[in-house]
């Protein structure tokens, strides 16, 4: 069975004529009125003009600045890199002005934009590199130096942004120098197709390696095109639910936004395509300071947070938190890890009116899946929601067969925003998309009332603060210790972070094992958020099935029993 939107909010807002409305695209339902390459989507931002773009923590920019910065990349990557249509440029930057400006320029050229994990060890981050066959690496200070460190660095040439003494001689240049270029140089992007590879993000799979996903422009540009429908679905909803009307200006698609993801991932790229499109005035944070947001939600209030929950937990634990900055939002956006409700109660004790959505997607379909708000929410906190317009969903079980209603399965999805493959694995990518669906990985049902639950993970995958964790990339670095038999990674909640990562080792022939050696092991050869917090040595075998591997499921419920 295919399941496809019900939601009578969003059917209507993409009925004919309605704002969103949908036609039949090559590969799927597409939005009317958004464009469907991103030339054409920085073209309509540009005519923005003078409005802001973005809010740093000290400096305002409009869209003429930005896009007179990417104009002056652009030129530099033509006429000083050589680089062309179809090229990988590799972007290994926090978020700013600078990311901003590059990353459209590496569209305006007709490149791709490979966006590297800034969390990264040295070796993670040149295995994605390499991945891409980037010979162009556009990155900031730390991450310049880090990665020079490496041999494979000297094969490249580099942009660097914010350390002038980390560009080496004349196959390197600063971008300070570029940005400061003669400012008449104009904007003026390449046509770009809608099957062009757009962005490349770096996401770990089964065999806890990263893999490449290759997302075109249509699915790009698509997925902002979800966004501002998504936002308009809480608007409605919000107005229906409290009988309020919504300003003008405080909308969902026109509301500033907080961008405080990174950008390697859609939780920082989306939210600056979708207010870049929309004009929405863009607030960005380098590193998450919760004391910092509030200070500005009282400078500047906000209709709507995109939050992680971590973030809602720091910023209810400050003393400053109160109506005159929480007290501003009327809608609340997760989309990253299970919401604990008793966060939501903390949050209305400050704003009653605030709704709270939840949304479910992964980086193969472009963030967008489902969501749901609200009441309906409320009601029903285990759901991922409503499967959004453009967007079928089938439930399969292990045979191939779809699942009944009720009964568990692997999620399947297909739309627009697929992902074209991963590069470089054509075996990963033809096990990923069979018959034109995207299999998750996901396990979760359908009620009868058309949400959409996830049961659980097969790709074990820990949401740790917002951020994807993979278990069988914790177990290949632990299981590399030489101390170290057996290793099994998981998650455990945490009001703060959702979940934090765990551990449990059997120490080979019965060695003592000191576990904060062996974090610092781990330490060493992960990013500092996939280390372990609890690591616990157990003396006995893990479980295993009769093919030998080791039973996680059993083990996860002898654990439960035993707490």
């Amino acid at each position: 069975m295919i399941h496809r939107c019900i939601d009578p909010v969003a059917l209507a807002l993409t009925a004919p004529g309605a704002p969103f409305e949908t036609v039949r695209g090559t590969n799927g339902e597409v939005f009317r009125n958004i464009p469907h390459n991103l030339s054409d989507l920085y073209r309509a931002a540009q005519r923005h003009g003078a409005r802001r773009m973005l809010q740093t923590e000290q400096v305002a920019y409009s869209y003429d600045d930005v896009f007179a910065f990417a104009a002056r990349v652009a030129r530099a990557l033509t006429d000083e890199f050589g680089v062309k249509r179809g090229d990988y440029v590799a972007m290994a930057m926090l978020s700013g002005v600078e990311w901003m400006a590059c990353f459209i320029a590496v569209h305006a050229v007709g490149a791709t934009a490979a966006m590297v994990n800034t969390r990264c060890a040295p070796d993670e981050m040149i295995h994605a590199i390499g991945q891409v066959g980037a010979r162009l690496v556009i990155a900031d200070g730390l991450r310049a130096a880090a990665l020079q460190t490496e041999q494979a660095s000297q094969g490249w040439r580099m942009i660097v942004s914010g350390a002038p003494d980390r560009v080496r001689g004349e196959k390197d240049r600063d971008l300070a120098a570029i940005l400061a270029q003669a400012s008449e140089i104009s904007f003026d992007p390449v046509d770009r197709a809608s099957d062009n590879a757009a962005i490349v993000l770096f996401t770990s799979g089964t065999t806890g390696r990263p893999k490449a996903v290759r997302l075109d422009d249509a699915a790009m540009t698509h997925a902002v095109g979800v966004a501002g429908l998504a936002g308009a679905i809480q608007d409605q909803r919000y107005q229906m639910e409290f009988g309020r009307k919504i300003p003008p200006g405080r909308g969902s698609a026109e509301s500033a936004t907080i961008i405080a993801g990174p950008v390697f991932h859609f939780s920082g790229i989306m939210p600056f395509l979708r207010g870049a499109f929309f004009g929405a005035p863009l607030f960005v944070f380098t590193k998450w300071n919760a004391e910092v947001a509030l200070e500005l939600m009282e400078r500047e209030p906000l209709a709507r947070l995109g939050f992680v929950p971590t973030m809602l937990s720091d910023m209810l634990a400050s003393p400053r938190v109160g109506p005159d900055n929480l007290g501003t939002l009327m809608v609340l956006a997760n989309g990253a890890a299970a919401l604990d409700l008793k966060l939501v109660e903390r949050v209305r004790q400050v704003v009653p009116t605030v709704m709270v959505s939840n949304t479910y997607g992964q980086t193969e379909s472009a963030a967008w899946v489902s969501t749901i708000c609200g009441r309906d929410y409320i009601e029903h906190p285990e759901s991922a929601g409503y499967v959004l317009p453009t967007v079928e969903v089938r439930i399969r079980r292990d045979d191939g067969a779809d699942a009944a209603i009720g009964e568990h399965g692997e999620i399947c999805m297909r739309g627009t925003g697929m992902m074209r493959g991963y590069i470089g694995d054509a075996t990963a990518t033809t096990k990923t998309i069979v018959d034109g669906w995207l299999r998750t990985g996901d396990n979760g049902w359908m009620d009868s009332e058309g949400r959409l639950y996830l049961a659980d993970r097969r790709k074990n995958m820990i949401i740790s603060g917002g951020e994807n964790v993979y278990c069988a990339e914790v177990e290949r670095v632990l299981g590399s210790h030489p101390l170290v038999a057996e290793v099994i990674a998981y998650g455990r909640p945490d009001e703060r972070l959702g979940e934090r990562i765990a551990a449990t080792v059997v120490p080979r022939g019965g060695a003592p094992i000191d576990t904060e050696e062996l974090r610092g092991y781990a330490r060493a050869k992960l990013a500092g958020y996939k280390v372990p917090r609890d690591i616990t040595v157990r003396p006995t075998p893990l479980p295993r099935t009769p093919t030998m591997k080791i039973d996680r499921g059993t083990f996860l419920r002898e654990m439960r029993e035993q707490a």
